[in-house]
Order: C-alpha cells, then sequence, then structure tokens
C-alpha cells in the first residue's frame, strides 16, 4: 500500500475485499481471486451500485457463496443471504422468505467451466414472480441488487462499515 501511486486505492481495495469476503481454500482457482482483486481494485473508489453488480458477477464470488449451483427449483440461499445480511441491509433486516425468494431470482447464474468468465443459464433460472420486501414481480438477480440498493438501510450498512473502519 505505501509503495503504489494510490495508497488510498489500495486500502479501499483491502477494505471491499473485508467486505465482500471470499477465500482461495474455497474458491480454488488463483486467477479467478486474481480477477477479483483487480475488479475490487477497479471499483475501490468508485459507485457502490457498479461496485455491488460487478460483485454479484463475480466467478470467484459466484464460486464461494455457492451460486453456481443456484437453479430452478433448487435455489442455493448462500448468495442471497450474504448480499442482504453482509453486502447490503445488514442482520435482522430482513426476513428468510426475503432470501428465499432473493435466491430465486439468482437462479441460472454461475460461471462458464472453461473460460471462468460469468454465464447466464435461461434454462435454469426462476423467472416467476417473487416478493422481496414486499414488492412482487418476476424479479431477476439485477433487480434484486437494485432493490437492496433503494433500500435506507443499505447505506446505513455501507456507512457505519465505513465509519468504523476509517474513524
Amino acid at each position: 500500500m505505501l509503495a503504489t501511486a494510490s495508497p488510498f486505492t489500495e486500502r479501499m481495495t483491502l477494505f471491499w475485499h473485508n467486505h465482500f469476503v471470499s477465500s482461495l481454500q474455497k474458491v480454488r482457482p488463483t486467477r479467478l481471486m486474481y480477477r477479483q482483486n483487480l475488479l475490487l481494485r477497479r471499483h475501490a473508489l468508485g459507485n457502490f451500485r457498479e461496485l455491488l453488480h460487478a460483485v454479484a458477477r463475480d466467478p470467484a464470488m459466484i464460486v464461494y457463496l455457492d451460486n453456481a449451483s443456484n437453479r430452478k427449483g433448487q435455489p442455493n440461499e448462500n448468495f442471497a443471504r450474504e448480499l442482504m445480511e453482509l453486502f447490503t441491509l445488514g442482520e435482522g433486516r430482513y426476513s428468510e422468505q426475503d432470501v428465499k425468494e432473493a435466491a430465486r431470482a439468482f437462479t441460472g447464474w454461475g460461471i462458464d467451466g472453461e473460460s471462468g468468465e460469468f454465464l447466464f443459464r435461461a434454462g435454469l433460472h426462476d423467472d416467476g414472480p417473487k416478493t422481496i420486501l414486499g414488492k412482487t414481480a418476476a424479479f431477476d438477480g439485477d433487480d434484486v441488487i437494485d432493490l437492496l440498493l433503494g433500500e435506507p438501510q443499505t447505506a446505513q450498512t455501507i456507512v457505519r462499515k465505513l465509519w468504523q473502519e476509517f474513524v
């Protein structure tokens, strides 16, 4: 961090890595973790909305939070739960049903095994109506992210974490 032209960018990259936690132990391919680090650095000082959308499509995050196995009829709740609890709203500001419905919105999100890039598999996506935070629509993953970003609790959670980190 000290031997760079932008130490604050590096410090914020570390902050976002702690916020959007992942681990080489589970992800395995080092290239996915490396690309995640580049993503966090690229967005370190930018718009949180853009960062959150990018992290949701990040192959390392998809592997780490089991979203690659999230399929219509068998939703995996890991990513949806962390998205709400750690990345946006904070603990206790959503229901278990919100998590279940949000998980359905992220079905079909995965990665291409050869390239390691984000891949949407429409045949595995649940395009039915979902009710999340009292709103009902045929939400997809991007819609859920935008819904969560529109909640005042998300801003409060992020500001609280920044305050705790830097003040």
